[in-house]
C-alpha cells in the first residue's frame, strides 16, 4: 500500500497555498503545471465537458493543494503520461459507478489509496468557503469527481 499523505501534510499544504498572494500562487501553479502538464490538461477537460467554468478554477486550486500535500509528505511524483491517465480512467469510472449505484466506496478506496486526502476533499467540497459561500450541488459533485481523480493519479505517479 502506498504511503499515506498525513493530515499534518495536508494542513501544511493548505496553509502554504492560502498564505500566498495571487502572483505567488500563480507562479506555484505554473511550476506544478509544468511538472504535470498531461494531468492538468485532463483536469481542465472536465470543466469543458461539464460546461462549468467555475469547476476549472476550483480544480486548479485543489490540484495545487494536493500537489503541495504530496510535496510536504516528501512523496516525489513523476510526470504522468496520457497513456497512464487513460489507463486510470476506466477503473475510475467503474469505481465512481459503484459509489453512485450502491454507495460502495471500496473500489474507489482501493484505486485511490489516499484515505486522508479523500476525507479532506469530501469535507472541503461540502463546506462553505471563507466568504460563507457553499458550492451548488452539481459543482460539488463535479469537483469531487475531478479532485479524487487528481489524488488517485498523483498517488499512482509516486516514485521511490
Amino acid at each position: 500500500m502506498a504511503q499515506q499523505v498525513s493530515i499534518e501534510s495536508i494542513e501544511k499544504a493548505l496553509s502554504k497555498i492560502d498564505s500566498l498572494d495571487e502572483a505567488a500562487l500563480d507562479k506555484l501553479i505554473e511550476t506544478y503545471t509544468l511538472d504535470q502538464q498531461n494531468l492538468v490538461d485532463y483536469v481542465l477537460q472536465a470543466g469543458l465537458e461539464y460546461e462549468n467554468e467555475d469547476l476549472n478554477v476550483f480544480s486548479i486550486y485543489y490540484f495545487a493543494v494536493i500537489t503541495e500535500a504530496f510535496y510536504q509528505q516528501e512523496l516525489k511524483t513523476k510526470e504522468l503520461s496520457t497513456e497512464e491517465i487513460e489507463a486510470f480512467h476506466e477503473p475510475y469510472l467503474l469505481a465512481l459507478d459503484a459509489v453512485h449505484t450502491s454507495e460502495d466506496y471500496e473500489p474507489m478506496n482501493d484505486l485511490i489509496q489516499q484515505h486522508n486526502l479523500q476525507q479532506f476533499i469530501i469535507e472541503e467540497v461540502e463546506a462553505p468557503d471563507s466568504d460563507g459561500v457553499i458550492l451548488d450541488e452539481a459543482t460539488q459533485t463535479q469537483l469531487f469527481i475531478v479532485v479524487i481523480s487528481i489524488i488517485g493519479l498523483l498517488n499512482s505517479s509516486v516514485s521511490d
